[in-house]
């Protein structure tokens, strides 16, 4: 009697170490199966950014901004912001917004700077933070919204340590 009592311990403990095994198993597929997908939305997400950042239509609204002719914040304001042309003042917040939206994502951890920097080094967003940053922190000061595009300037400041690391110069004015 006392050997059939061992041999049902035996059995249970040996079902419950199959049991422990198998969902070990079980949760080691879970994560690499999480992993993949995370990866998969990475490059899903990579290309998404660089499917828009290189087409031809954001690269000459990138340019054209940057051609834009202004001496400080009163003229782009006159000029092109307030150009009773809506679509003149949407290009330059669709591109600032675009870079803003970028750094806030990388703030969040959302995406990493490095995949930002390998879009094209940063280079464009530097350029642009270069020629606008006199405007945007007026802008800050005039609408009294200190964090007025933070999250482009927190881009920048990171694009500009990558290229540090990388022992690059800085971008010259465009």
């Amino acid at each position: 009697m006392i050997q059939i009592e061992v041999l049902a311990l035996v059995l249970t403990g040996i079902g419950i170490m199959a049991s422990i095994l198998y969902y070990a198993s079980v949760l080691r597929n879970a994560n690499k199966t999480q992993r993949m997908q995370l990866e998969t939305r990475k490059t899903q997400l990579y290309m998404q950014l660089f499917m828009r950042t290189t087409s031809e239509e954001f690269m000459k609204l990138s340019i054209e901004l940057l051609r834009w002719e202004f001496d400080g914040y009163d003229e782009l304001n006159e000029k092109y912001l307030r150009n009773p042309d809506i679509n003149v003042s949407a290009k330059w917040f669709s591109l600032i917004r675009h870079i803003d939206g970028l750094g806030y994502m990388m703030a969040r951890e959302l995406i990493e700077a490095e995949m930002v920097y390998n879009l094209g080094g940063g280079s464009a967003q530097i350029r642009h933070w270069m020629r606008w940053e006199p405007v945007i922190m007026e802008m800050r000061r005039v609408r009294g919204e200190p964090e007025f595009l933070e999250w482009f300037e927190y881009l920048v400041k990171e694009m500009m340590r990558l290229r540090q690391e990388k022992g690059l110069e800085p971008i010259p004015q465009y």
